[in-house]
C-alpha cells in the first residue's frame, strides 16, 4: 500500500511532466506560426518544417517533410520525467542566420519567452525556467559569431588576413 508521501510524489512528477510537455508544444506551435506572428521566417517552409520535438535526445537530422515531427510529437504525448529531457531542435545550415541576422532576428527567443508566459499562467504553482544556453544553442552560437567578428574586427594582421 502506497503511503499519501508517494502518492504525493507520483502526483507532483506527472504535474512537471505535463508542464514540460506543455512548454516544449508551446514552443513549437510558437515557432511555427506564420513570420507576421512572431515565427520562423518563410521562403521555402523548410526551416519552420524542420523544428522537431524528441525526448531523452535532440533530434540530428535535416528532414523533409512531417513524419519526425508528428513522431515527436506522439513521443512528447507519452513523455514522463525518468524518460529524459525534452528537446526541440533544428537542423537547417542556415536557422542560425535566420535567428540572427534576418529582418526577424531574435525570433528563436521571442517565441520561447511567449510560450514560457503562457504555459507558466497555466502552471502557477511551477516555476518554468528554459534552458537556452550551451554549445551548439542558439545563445551559445550567437557568443561566437560575436566573438569571431570582434576578433577579426581587431585583428593585429590588419583586415585583409
Amino acid at each position: 500500500m502506497a503511503s499519501q508521501a508517494d502518492a504525493i510524489e507520483k502526483s507532483l512528477l506527472r504535474e512537471i511532466a505535463k508542464a514540460g510537455q506543455a512548454l516544449v508544444l508551446e514552443i513549437d506551435a510558437e515557432l511555427r506560426k506564420p513570420p507576421s506572428e512572431g515565427g520562423t521566417p518563410v521562403d521555402t517552409g523548410h526551416a519552420r518544417a524542420n523544428w522537431v520535438p524528441s525526448v531523452g535526445n535532440p533530434f540530428t537530422a535535416e528532414v523533409d517533410g512531417n513524419a519526425a515531427h508528428e513522431n515527436g510529437v506522439q513521443a512528447l504525448v507519452r513523455y514522463r520525467l525518468e524518460d529524459g529531457p525534452l528537446w526541440l531542435s533544428n537542423n537547417v545550415p542556415y536557422i542560425n542566420w535566420l535567428d540572427l541576422a534576418t529582418a526577424s532576428a531574435g525570433f528563436v527567443e521571442a517565441a520561447i519567452a511567449r510560450a514560457q508566459a503562457a504555459v507558466q499562467a497555466q502552471y502557477d504553482r511551477l516555476d518554468i525556467q528554459v534552458q537556452t544556453q550551451g554549445v551548439g544553442t542558439f545563445a551559445d552560437v550567437a557568443g561566437g559569431f560575436a566573438a569571431s567578428n570582434l576578433a577579426s574586427a581587431y585583428s593585429p594582421f590588419g583586415g585583409d588576413t
